[in-house]
Parts: structure tokens; sequence; C-alpha cells
């Protein structure tokens, strides 16, 4: 009877300690990825101590124990890797605005440029009586606007299209382009790039455009720096050809995105 409740005793002893490493199993501790509705962090850094102190002439950044810290970067993006690299600082911000007017003005929607009947004695484009399209860019970091293209075609046959070839435009010869007349800032500088800053884009004068097509195409960018005040006039060109079909609702819709490396 004896040898029987050291027996029970044993095995109790054993239960307990199984449920024991059960439990101390269910205590391990993980890592996940932060999300939220746009972003998500890979991968998070957790260190201990760190923080910030400063006096009338000097601040400093403390960290302690982080086990990773450095900068990755690609051709469009650059990633920092550390809470020394999130100091206190001014939040980064854009600020992207388009207008069409015929004069260096703001402007409201609709957000259109109406080129006309197109014939093959005349180019049709943006002067003082056509709409340019005007460009607003005040951002803290570099910046880079787009420009992409549905192709000017017919709304009712949409195999019509009127060409888009980076040239300079001619009457009776058809195509259609954009050209960059001006930019201007405040502080930094708003380039035009290639294809659109042809050697003339003036108004009264035959322009030299780029192709606008179904192409996403840098057309504009901050020179790699922050920008305020950065305004840019844009002319649209458009012509036709005796082979090009007749129709009277010729249109595209232009998409012009500004996407900057924060």
């Amino acid at each position: 009877m004896k040898k029987n409740n050291f027996f029970i005793k044993k095995l109790l002893g054993i239960s307990i300690l199984a449920f024991g490493m059960i439990f101390l199993n269910q205590m391990t501790v993980t890592a996940s990825d932060l999300t939220s509705t746009n972003f998500i962090i890979k991968d998070p850094i957790i260190g201990t101590g760190g923080g910030y102190g400063s006096s009338t002439n000097f601040q400093l950044l403390s960290a302690g124990h982080t086990l990773l810290s450095g900068v990755g970067s690609s051709s469009s993006f650059i990633t920092r890797y550390g809470f020394l690299y999130y100091e206190d600082q001014e939040p980064e911000s854009i600020t992207f605005d388009l207008d069409t007017a015929t004069t260096d003005t703001e402007s409201g929607t609709p957000y259109v440029v109406p080129l006309g009947t197109l014939s093959t004695g005349a180019v049709a484009r943006s002067n003082g009586s056509i709409n340019s399209i005007w460009v607003d860019l005040d951002s803290s970091d570099s910046t880079v606007i787009t420009v992409l293209s549905s192709n000017l075609k017919s709304t009712s046959v949409p195999g019509d299209i009127i060409p888009s070839v980076t040239s300079t435009m001619a009457a009776g010869t058809a195509n259609y382009g954009l050209c960059v007349a001006s930019t201007s800032s405040t502080t930094g500088t708003l380039n035009e790039v290639s294809p659109y800053n042809g050697a003339t884009c003036v108004d009264g004068a035959v322009n030299t455009v780029g192709v606008t097509d179904g192409t996403t195409r840098n057309i504009l960018n901050s020179n790699s720096a922050a920008i305020t005040g950065g305004r840019a006039q844009i002319r649209v060109n458009a012509a036709i050809s005796t082979t090009i079909p007749a129709h009277n609702d010729y249109s595209d819709a232009l998409t012009f995105i500004a996407t900057s490396t924060f």
C-alpha cells in the first residue's frame, strides 16, 4: 500500500512538471510587423534606453542597445534603420497642385485644355487663347513629377489615335506632345526633364515636344532637394495630317503624379 502511494505521488509530480513546461512555452515573446492602411514596417527594431537631451547650445540624441542601425537606398527611395534616424524635426510635407489657364493664375475644376478644331494648316498649341497646364510644387525633400497619357484618341472610335513622338511640331504632320515653357521657384530648383525640355516651347512659334503616351515619364524634378514656391508652365501641342480620320471627339486624360523621397 505504501509503495502504491509513492507511485501515485511520483506520477503527480511528473504531471505538475509537464504542466509547468506547457505554461512556460505559452509565455514565449514574439515580434511582428507594424502595419497601417498604407504602410508596413518590416521587423521593427527594439532597443533599451534612448531619448533627447538639450541645452542652450546643443542637442543630444541617444540610443541604447540598438541592434541594427544604418541607411539603405535605391534609385527612388531611402530607408533609415534605428531610433537615431528619427530625431525630433519638422514633419515631411509635400504640396502639389495643377491649374489650367492661358495666364499664370490659379484655377479650379474642370481642368481642361480645349484645343478646338484641328486642321492640317496649323499646329494647335497652348497660347494666349488655349490653356496651358500650370504646376505648383512645395516639398521638404527630393521630388519627381511624372506624366501619363491615355493617348489622344477618338471617344467613339478608340482605335483612331493621333500619334505622339518626340519631335518638332509641323502643320500637316500628325503629332501630339508636351513641352515645358518655363519653371521658377522661391527656394530650390524646379528642373525640366528630357524630352520635355525642347529647344523651343513658346507662344507663336513651332515647338519641340516630348512624347506623351501610355508610359509614365518624368517631366519635372526638384534636383534631388527640397523646394518651395515651385511653378512650371506646360504647353500642349497637337497637329493632324490628311490621313487622320475626322472626328469631333478626340480627347486625352493626362495624369500628373508628384512623388517625394521622404
